[in-house]
Order: C-alpha cells, then structure tokens, then sequence
C-alpha cells in the first residue's frame, strides 16, 4: 500500500496577488525615482546658476540637499529599489503555498525594514516634496523679495530642495532604524534556532 502524497497547502489568493503586484511595481518604481532624480538634479543645478553676491547659507543647504537626493533616488534607491520588490515578490508568491509558522522577524520582514530606509525614504521625500511644491514656492517668493531684486536667487527651489530632503533624511532614518533592529533579532533568532538543533541531534 502506498503512502498517500501529503495534502497541498491552500492557494492563498492574497499573497499570490501582492506578490504580482509588487513585481509589477518594482520596474515602475525604479523609473519613476530614476525621473525624480533627473529632475531634482536639474533642479539643484539651476539654483545658483544666475546667483549673484554672496550665496545666502539657506540656498547653499537646499542646494546640497537635492543634490544629494537627486543622486540617491537617481542610484542608489532606483536600483536597491528594483531589487527589493522583486526580492518581496517572489517570497510573497512562495508564500502563497506555504505556511506561515515562523514567529520572529523573518528574511521578508528584514527585506521590508530595508525597503522602507532606502528606496521607500526617497519615495517619502519625493512625495511630501511634490504635495508641499506651492508651500516652496510662496516661501520662496517671499524669500527672493526680502532677499532684494537682481539678485537671480532661486529660492523656490531652496526651499524644495531642503522640504524634499528633510523629509528623505527622516525617513531614511527611522527606516534605518527599524532595518538594522529586525536584522540582529533575526540574526539572533537563526543563531538560537542553529544552536538547538545541533544540541537536539545525536552524536
């Protein structure tokens, strides 16, 4: 007599359609921060492009902070962004079959804490930068006024540069956070699992 083939887990519809979703999403977030940090790019270099005196310490830190922005979204968050949702995908799509029985962070967690503090914090800042777009540029308006005519100062875009990467920075960091605190818990959580079954096995 046989032994019967063991039950199939159930098809769970929800993680089979994050997980297409998620790697449709990954090349469109890649494009859409490569985009954003073109832009901001060029937004940085036209700054001071017309500046004339002395660069005003607000100027030169929103410059610096979209330039650095521009660079990451452009890079770092485009690529690591790819990577990521692709990586969360396909463990969703596996997830789909198999039970969930792990209680502590698991690889996909630590994937997500990744995710929020490097592509998501630049999506954050991309966002809260666009949404508070008008609020840069009355500030800056205001800014160029006091600041005297003929002076070719773009503090519009000062003023975006340091909402857009005040807010990256923030994200960023509290992403940052969160990541390295699910990673040694999973590390710690491997080590202690390793270490029971080599005590649980015979010798």
């Amino acid at each position: 007599m046989q032994p019967s083939a063991p039950a199939r887990e159930p098809l769970r519809v929800g993680h089979l359609l994050w997980g297409i979703f998620l790697l449709l999403a990954a090349p469109a977030f890649a494009i859409w921060m490569a985009v954003v940090g073109l832009l901001s790019a060029l937004a940085a270099a036209n700054i001071t492009v017309d500046a004339v005196g002395t660069v005003a310490p607000l100027v030169s830190a929103g410059q610096g902070l979209l330039a650095a922005f521009a660079f990451w979204a452009t890079f770092v968050s485009a690529g690591a962004g790819l990577v990521v949702l692709i990586l969360l995908g396909v463990r969703s799509l596996q997830a789909a079959r198999r039970p969930v029985i792990a209680t502590g962070p698991t690889f996909g967690s630590v994937l997500w804490g990744w995710a929020l503090a490097i592509p998501f914090a630049t999506g954050i800042g991309a966002l809260v930068g666009s949404v508070l777009d008008p609020v840069a540029e009355s500030i800056g308006t205001d800014l160029s006024l006091d600041a005297g005519p003929g002076t070719g100062i773009n503090y519009e875009d000062a003023v975006y540069g340091l909402i857009t990467g005040g807010a990256w920075l923030f994200a960023a960091l509290v992403g940052l956070v969160l990541a390295v605190i699910l990673t040694v818990r999973h590390v710690r959580a491997r080590r202690r699992n390793g270490a029971k079954k080599r005590r649980a096995t015979p010798r």
